[in-house]
C-alpha cells in the first residue's frame, strides 16, 4: 500500500528553521509574561564568552535553530586511538554513534525499546536539578551512581543503564564522560527514531555521582504543579508541553502494572505527533495508555493549546521538532556551569529520517536480547513491529505561509507499507 505523506522542510533562515517559535507562546496560552520568560542558565548568566556559548545562548533565546537537519558529512580523521582522532574532540563520539545505531534500531527501521530507554534516561539524569538545588542536573550521576538507578522514579531503566555503562567502559580511555554520554544517547536515539530532530549536541560536561531527590515529575501530579516544578528548572510551560511529546516513543510499566508495556501512542517506534493527536481524543486508542499527567496537560488552560499546535496535520511535525529541540538543548544543560567551554559535536549524529518505509522483519526477528559485557544481566528487548499509519493529505500546489506567518516548503514523500 502506498501513502503520500506531507513533510515540512525548513527554509534556510533561522526563523523558518523553527516556524512560529517567536509567536508560539501566544498560541500556547495566556499565562502572565513573567511565567513564560526565557531564562539563561549556568555560566551563560555571566555572559557568552565563546562561539559555543553564543550559539547556545542564541538557541535558547530563539535567535537560531537548535537543530541541524543537514546531512552528516563528518568522517573521523583517523582510527579510534590514533593521534589524529585524539586531537579531534568529536572523533570518539562518531564511533559511539555507530554503536548506538546498532543498538537502537529495530529490524523494521523503527526505534526500539533501548532507544526509548535512552530518551527517558536523558530526562531523568538532567531533570534532577532546580535553580535552588545547588547541584545535580546533566552530570551523568544516573549512569555512574550505584544508588540513583535504584530510586523508585528510575524503575524500568536497567537495560539502558547496562548498555550505557558498557559504552562508558569501552570508551572511557578516550576521554568521554558519563554526563555527555547520557545526553548523547538521548540525542542519537531521538534522531534515529523516524521523523525525529537532529538536536544540537554538546560535550565537555563535568561528571558527578550525586543528584538531588524529589525533583522529578510525578505522573499523578496535576498540570499546575508540574508547570511550577519545571519553571524552577528554567523550563517554562511552552518548553514543557514540547518536552512531553517525547511520550510518542514511550511505554508505561508501573503506573498501571496490569497494562505494563502499553505505549503512550499507537506508533511508539516513530517520532511523530500521534501522541498529541491521540491525547486530544476523549479516550486513548485500543492498547494505548494515557498518563494522568498528560490528561491534565490537555485540559489545562496554559498547555492545552499546545496539543492543537503540535497535532496540526500540516505544520505540527515541523513545529514540534523545532520546539522540542529548543527545550531539550536547555534540558541537556541543566546544572552545567561550563557551557562556554563545551564542544559542539552535532556533526557526528546520524542523518535525520525525513521519510520512512518500514522494512519487513525476518520471522526469526520478533525479539532480541541485549547482554551486558560488564555484568551478567541479560535484558530481553521486545521489539514493536509497528508500521506507520500516515495521514493522507493532499500537497498544496505552491509553497504557503503557515499559521505563524513563516514560509514553508512542502515535500511529498511516497511510503510503501
Amino acid at each position: 500500500m502506498k501513502y503520500n505523506l506531507i513533510f515540512l522542510t525548513a527554509a534556510a533562515s533561522a526563523v523558518s528553521a523553527f516556524p512560529g517559535m517567536k509567536d508560539l507562546m501566544a498560541d500556547l496560552g495566556k499565562r502572565q509574561a513573567e511565567t513564560a520568560t526565557v531564562e539563561l542558565l549556568g555560566d551563560l548568566l555571566d555572559g557568552a564568552t565563546t562561539p559555543v556559548g553564543q550559539e547556545v545562548k542564541d538557541c535558547l533565546l530563539g535567535n537560531v535553530a537548535c537543530q541541524d537537519p543537514s546531512k552528516k558529512t563528518y568522517a573521523p580523521p583517523g582510527p579510534l586511538g590514533s593521534p589524529a582522532c585524539a586531537e579531534d574532540t568529536c572523533c570518539v563520539w562518531d564511533f559511539i554513534q555507530k554503536d548506538l545505531t546498532d543498538l537502537f534500531l529495530d529490524c523494521d527501521g523503527t526505534c526500539n525499546e533501548l532507544a526509548r530507554g535512552a530518551v527517558r534516561f536523558g530526562f531523568h539524569d538532567a531533570a534532577a536539578w532546580s535553580k535552588t538545588s545547588g547541584f545535580g542536573g546533566a552530570d551523568g550521576s544516573l549512569l555512574i551512581s550505584k544508588d540513583e538507578i535504584l530510586r523508585s522514579e528510575n524503575q524500568g531503566m536497567d537495560d539502558i543503564y547496562a548498555a550505557g555503562n558498557d559504552l562508558l567502559a569501552k570508551y572511557s580511555e578516550y576521554g568521554i564522560g558519563a554526563g555527555d554520554l547520557v545526553q548523547f544517547m538521548h540525542n542519537t536515539a531521538t534522531v534515529l527514531c523516524p521523523l525525529g530532530p537532529r538536536i544540537l549536541t554538546y560535550v565537555g560536561r563535568e561528571d558527578s555521582e550525586n543528584n538531588p531527590t524529589g525533583l522529578l515529575p510525578d505522573t499523578h501530579s496535576p498540570a499546575p504543579v508540574l508547570i511550577e516544578l519545571f519553571q524552577d528548572k528554567t523550563i517554562n510551560f511552552k518548553d514543557l508541553i514540547a518536552l512531553i511529546g517525547a511520550h510518542t516513543v514511550a511505554n508505561q510499566q508501573f503506573v498501571d502494572p496490569s497494562q505494563a508495556g502499553a505505549p503512550l501512542d499507537s506508533t511508539p517506534g516513530i517520532w511523530d505527533v500521534k501522541f498529541y493527536n491521540e491525547t486530544l481524543q476523549a479516550t486513548p486508542p485500543p492498547g494505548v495508555f494515557r498518563l494522568p499527567s498528560d490528561e491534565s496537560f490537555k485540559n489545562d488552560n496554559a498547555t492545552a493549546p499546545g496539543f492543537t499546535v503540535f497535532s496540526d496535520p500540516v505544520t505540527g511535525q515541523t513545529t514540534w521538532n523545532a520546539a522540542y529541540s529548543v527545550a531539550y538543548v536547555r534540558m541537556s544543560l541543566l546544572g552545567v556551569n561550563n557551557i562556554n567551554e563545551l564542544t559542539d559535536c552535532t556533526k557526528v549524529l546520524p542523518d535525520q529520517v525525513f521519510d520512512f518505509t518500514p522494512k519487513a522483519c525476518p520471522s526469526s526477528s520478533s525479539s532480541s536480547s541485549y547482554t551486558s559485557t560488564t555484568s551478567t544481566t541479560s535484558i530481553q528487548i521486545l521489539h514493536d513491529h509497528t508500521t506507520m499509519a500516515p495521514m493522507v493529505t493532499p500537497a498544496p500546489e505552491t509553497d504557503s505561509y503557515d499559521s505563524y506567518g513563516t514560509t514553508t516548503a512542502y515535500v511529498t514523500v511516497t511510503v510503501e507499507c
